[in-house]
């Protein structure tokens, strides 16, 4: 059994369905939920498999790799039958009985979705080592609702699979922001520090002491590019946090132009005095920045 702890972005989605059934829509569902979750987190049993591999032993794998399974229920699932007039339900030989057991023994999330008007079979007309199919709540996906009941799914499934397309980039972006935030405030402080020694050891000015304009700017470089992020991330994450980074959008644009309006006025009369309120300004803006960046946690909507 898979523990919550255990879980990894390899863990992958399996589509199980029977073909007779559902094989157009598995295999655009399939499309679809790549496009969230990226194409080597979905798997189902015509892809993937290269030539020569023994099919039902990477299928067997595959399951165990699963983070969730998702079968797919048309209107003929329960009554599909072979060549001999046999339900193939009932046939313990059958691959999408296997599947589906391995899933239920397993602990595997196990999502019904139902299409074409099927609705969930009761647990009566299940064989025994399905049973357990019958309590699990189910989807339906049409047609007519087909992106917006996909995004439903989608969102049920990100609650047990990390690592959507998506948050990736959303993550990328937050890692983004904490670098150039970090990395170059670190900068500044060092450059301003050191440049604070020598001034009071007799240079004439923070400048001819080491911190020039465009180190005491660098902070800014950092925020800005935080700026940026901020307002890339608005339309993808969660309703509820994008007041934080449209806070941040606004604080990186002020906080940026204000200091520089200050430095070119006052730089010629005190130029020490301008270089401090710009590193003292880039580092309070930076400080908002970073907390911002932490309220507005970067998740996917």
């Amino acid at each position: 059994m898979k523990l919550p702890w255990k879980k990894s972005v390899s863990d992958k989605i399996f589509v199980n369905y029977r073909r007779s059934d559902a094989q157009g829509f598995a295999g655009r569902l399939a499309d679809s939920l790549t496009q969230h979750f990226g194409s080597n987190r979905v798997f189902r049993d015509v892809t993937g498999i290269d030539y020569g591999q023994d099919f039902e032993q990477v299928i067997v794998q595959r399951i165990d790799d699963a983070c969730a399974i998702i079968v797919v229920i048309g209107d003929k699932w329960l009554t599909a039958s072979d060549e001999d007039g046999n339900t193939r339900l009932f046939n313990p030989e059958d691959y999408v009985v296997r599947e589906i057991e391995a899933a239920l023994d397993g602990g595997v999330i196990v999502v019904p979705v139902l299409i074409g008007g099927a609705t969930m079979p009761r647990r009566e007309e299940l064989p025994p080592q399905l049973a357990d199919l019958a309590n699990r709540n189910a989807i339906s996906i049409s047609d007519e609702r087909w992106a917006f009941d996909v995004e439903r799914l989608a969102k049920v499934l990100a609650i047990d699979v990390e690592g959507s397309v998506a948050q990736g980039k959303l993550n990328l972006m937050r890692g983004i922001a904490l670098f150039g935030l970090s990395l170059l405030s670190l900068f500044a402080t060092l450059s301003f520090s050191e440049a604070v020694v020598g001034w009071g050891r007799g240079a004439e000015t923070l400048r001819l002491a080491g911190f020039s304009p465009l180190e005491s700017a660098m902070q800014f470089f950092g925020i800005i590019l935080a700026g940026v992020m901020f307002l890339i991330c608005i339309p993808m994450i969660e309703k509820s946090q994008r007041k934080y980074a449209l806070g941040g959008v606004v604080l990186a644009t002020i906080g940026t132009i204000t200091p520089f309006v200050h430095y070119a006025i006052r730089n010629v009369d005190l130029p020490s005095v301008s270089l401090v309120v710009n590193y003292a300004a880039s580092m309070s803006v930076a400080i908002g920045m970073l907390a911002l960046v932490a309220l507005t946690g970067f998740r996917e909507k």
